[in-house]
């Protein structure tokens, strides 16, 4: 592992995250990846790192999931070797969005990469839960994942998950291409997901709220036109929707 000082911008990150905290709910994240192809998706991913990219960074940027946004900057945790397709953080609290970046070796503390090959999609996770070791979702060389937050409304008034009766299970997102239709499953409270793998294809996208007695309670208007490529430096094969406002019937 490459241990990046991250000093004050770190420790202002995690104060943010933990503000309030009088207890330790410090813990380690232990990130995995792997790459793979589409037409082996149902398969174990076998794929090698790219040429040219041989560090995995953890990256991490407090989240608020009621309010549905970020509470500080992305800070690169610590640097991986990409061959060993898994690391281990130093101790961290707060609740974060975590993700990954395969990237050249060149970046340091406060300088950025020259190049990014892909870029994971993020998940939520709260030290306050202990220790998790994290399964990112494998890379595909061509195909890419779409990731989006999600802010309950009420007659124009933003509402708890529990206001509507929507829990586990209960953030739909539907995906539709002309060959191609995958729904995704989120847990409301999250605030945040991101979808299984998609082809690479132009999608029309709707996100729905569902209560536990299974009825549809809020809806999206349709999103359309929405890209899913592989990675090529620039989309990073994940393809952000933003915050959805999800309104109630």
């Amino acid at each position: 592992m490459k241990n990046l000082v991250l000093g004050a911008l770190l420790a202002a990150a995690v104060s943010s995250a933990a503000c309030g905290t009088t207890s330790d709910t410090s813990a380690r994240i232990t990130a995995l990846w792997s790459f793979n192809t589409f037409a082996n998706h149902k398969g174990t991913p076998n794929g090698a790192c790219p040429a040219g990219y041989g560090t995995t960074a953890v990256y991490l940027r407090p989240w608020d999931p009621f309010v549905g946004d970020f509470t500080g900057p992305a800070l690169a945790s610590d640097l991986f070797d990409c061959a060993k397709l898994s690391g281990t953080t130093d101790p961290l609290d707060g609740i974060f969005q975590v993700w990954i970046q395969v990237e050249t070796d060149d970046a340091t503390p406060t300088t950025p990469p020259s190049a990014v090959y892909v870029q994971s999609g993020a998940i939520v996770i709260d030290t306050a839960d202990g220790n998790q070791t994290i399964e990112m979702k494998p890379v595909y060389t061509d195909a890419g994942y779409m990731d989006f937050g999600w802010k309950l409304q009420r007659n124009g008034s933003h509402v708890h998950c529990a206001d509507l009766g929507v829990g586990h299970n209960g953030i739909a997102s539907v995906a539709v291409s002309p060959s191609f239709m995958l729904t995704d499953k989120f847990d409301c409270d999250d605030g945040f997901g991101t979808t299984s793998v998609l082809a690479a294809d132009t999608y029309l996208v709707t996100v729905t709220a569902t209560n536990t007695a299974g009825v549809d309670v809020a809806g999206s208007g349709p999103i359309d036109n929405v890209d899913i490529t592989p990675p090529n430096g620039s989309e990073h094969a994940l393809t952000s929707l933003g915050i959805v406002t999800v309104n109630s019937f």
